[in-house]
Parts: structure tokens; C-alpha cells; sequence
């Protein structure tokens, strides 16, 4: 599924290049498209990171928790000492 701002921006670009270059050629057309493909892969790879880097943040809180849990376990034991 592609983002709705990448597909804003793969239109913005297309309608820029179709008003500037007017009845653009088939070779012309084939480049857009291509530029197009390139823009949708960029962004699929983007997400991918994104995804990639959420799921690292997700452990590292996970992670962060458990650590305050144990900090604060080993607190109250000196306290009762």
C-alpha cells in the first residue's frame, strides 16, 4: 500500500511534467512512468525502515522497562535492609 502523501507527490510530479512538456511522446511517457516506478520503490523501501526501526524502538522500550522494574526491585530491597 502506498502512502497517500507518495501518491500526491508521484501526481504533483506527473502533472508538472505533462503541463511543461504539453502531448508528450511515448518515449517521454515511458520516462515518467519510470521515474514514477522509481519513486514508488524509494518509498516502499522507506517504509520498510520505518517498519524496521519501530520494531527496534518497540524492543529497546521493552528492554528499558524491564531495567527500571529491576532497578526498582533492588531500591526497595536496600530500603527494608
Amino acid at each position: 500500500m502506498i502512502p497517500m502523501k507518495n501518491l500526491v507527490s508521484i501526481f504533483a510530479l506527473t502533472l508538472i511534467a505533462g503541463l511543461t512538456v504539453g502531448c508528450a511522446s511515448t518515449t517521454e511517457i515511458k520516462a515518467i512512468r519510470a521515474e514514477a516506478t522509481e519513486a514508488k520503490t524509494i518509498a516502499s523501501n522507506a517504509m520498510d525502515k520505518a517498519s524496521e526501526a519501530k520494531a527496534i524502538a518497540t524492543e529497546a522500550r521493552s528492554v528499558s522497562l524491564a531495567t527500571e522494574e529491576k532497578i526498582n526491585r533492588m531500591f526497595k530491597r536496600s530500603m527494608f535492609k
